[in-house]
C-alpha cells in the first residue's frame, strides 16, 4: 500500500504539473478533514481514502487528512460539529447532515454512467426462497439504520410488500457494512440481507469476491428497490466557498487522471462525478431548482417508513 500511496501521488503530480494544474503549496497553511463513511472494510477504506487525501494536497496546496468515523451517524455528527470539513457521504448521511446542520452537497457520484443505483434483497442460494414472501421466520441482516441502500430503501421495499421486519424475520440484524451484510449470508451467519446493487453496474458482493470467488453462486439476488440518488461529497456549513469551489474542482481533475480514477475505484467504485450543472443537463434532471432536490426521495422513504430524522441522528 504505501508503494500504491507513493506511485499514485507522483504519478498524479507529474499529470497535474504537466497541465499546469497543480497547486502552489503556499496554500498548504489550509487544513481540512476528509471524512468517508464505513460503508465496506474500514481499513481498505482508510487506505485508499488516505490516497485520495494525498492527491488533494497535490491538487490544492492544502494540508487533508483522511479519517473514517465509527458509522454513517458518527461522520454526521463529526461535520456537524465541525471535526470534518468534507466527507464522502452515502445519500441517506447525506440527507441527515443537511437537516441537522446545513451539510451542503457539492458533487454526487457517478457509475455506470448514471447519478443514482439501487438496491437488493439478497438471499442464500441454498435457501427455498422465490418471493419476498418465502422469507418470513428467516433471519435478516440490514448495513446501518442511516443507509440508503443497507436499510432505507430496502426497508420501504419490504413495507411496501406488507413486511413489517421486527415482525416478518426471526431475527433482524445490523451488519455495519455491506461487505458484512455479504459475509453473514455467506456463511450462513443470516438467510438473507440488503445491499446495494443493480443490473447494470455492480453490487455488493463483489467487495468479498476476491477472497470468496464463489460468492455469486452462494448469495443470490431477489429483489431490486427503486433508484437511489448516489453518494456525494458534501462539506461542512462554514466553510469558505474558496474552499469549497477549489476542492471541488480538484476531485474533478482527479477523476480524469489514472491514479485517480484507480484510487475511487478502489474505495466506492466511484468512476467520476456530477456537479449541479452536470446533473441538470448531462443527466436531464432540469426541474431540479437547487442540487438538494435531487435527494427528496430519501426524505420520501425516510416519511413512508415513519422515521423522524432527528432520531435517526441519536441512533
Amino acid at each position: 500500500m504505501r508503494q500504491l500511496t507513493r506511485w499514485a501521488v507522483v504519478a498524479l503530480a507529474a499529470v497535474l504539473m504537466a497541465g499546469g494544474l497543480a497547486a502552489p503549496q503556499a496554500s498548504g497553511q489550509t487544513s481540512l478533514v476528509l471524512a468517508f463513511v464505513p460503508s465496506q472494510d474500514t481499513q481498505r477504506v482508510l487506505e485508499t481514502g488516505s490516497i485520495l487525501a494525498r492527491m488533494l494536497e497535490v491538487a490544492t496546496g492544502y494540508r487533508v487528512r483522511a479519517e473514517v468515523p465509527t458509522s454513517y451517524v458518527a461522520t454526521v455528527e463529526g461535520m456537524c460539529a465541525g471535526r470534518v470539513d468534507i466527507a464522502f457521504l452515502a445519500p441517506f448521511a447525506y440527507v441527515l447532515a443537511h437537516e441537522k446542520c446545513g451539510a451542503d452537497v457539492r458533487l454526487v457520484s457517478v457509475r455506470a454512467q448514471l447519478p443514482f443505483y439501487k438496491a437488493q434483497i439478497m438471499v442464500r442460494a441454498d435457501q427455498p426462497v422465490r418471493t419476498l414472501q418465502d422469507l418470513r421466520g428467516k433471519r435478516f441482516a440490514f448495513v446501518t439504520p442511516a443507509s440508503a441502500s443497507g436499510y432505507l430503501f430496502p426497508a420501504a421495499l419490504l413495507k411496501k410488500n406488507g413486511i413489517d421486519p421486527d415482525r416478518f424475520f426471526s431475527q433482524v440484524v445490523f451488519a455495519g457494512g455491506h461487505d458484512r451484510v455479504v459475509l453473514a449470508i455467506y456463511t450462513g451467519s443470516v438467510d438473507a440481507g440488503a445491499g446495494f446493487g443493480d443490473e447494470v453496474f455492480s453490487d455488493a458482493r463483489t467487495l468479498v469476491a476476491r477472497q470468496y470467488p464463489d460468492v455469486k453462486d452462494k448469495v443470490k439476488v431477489l429483489m431490486y428497490t427503486d433508484p437511489i440518488p448516489n453518494d456525494t461529497v458534501s462539506f461542512r456549513r462554514g466553510l469558505s466557498e474558496e474552499v469549497k469551489e477549489r476542492t471541488t474542482k480538484a476531485l474533478f481533475r482527479i477523476a480524469a487522471t489514472a491514479p485517480g480514477r484507480e484510487s475511487l475505484d478502489r474505495l466506492y467504485q466511484i468512476q467520476g462525478f456530477a456537479d449541479f450543472n452536470e446533473l441538470t443537463t448531462t443527466y436531464k434532471q432540469g426541474k431540479l431548482r437547487t442540487f438538494d432536490e435531487y435527494f427528496q426521495p430519501i426524505r420520501d422513504a425516510a416519511r413512508f417508513l415513519g422515521l423522524n430524522l432527528e432520531e435517526m441522528l441519536r441512533r
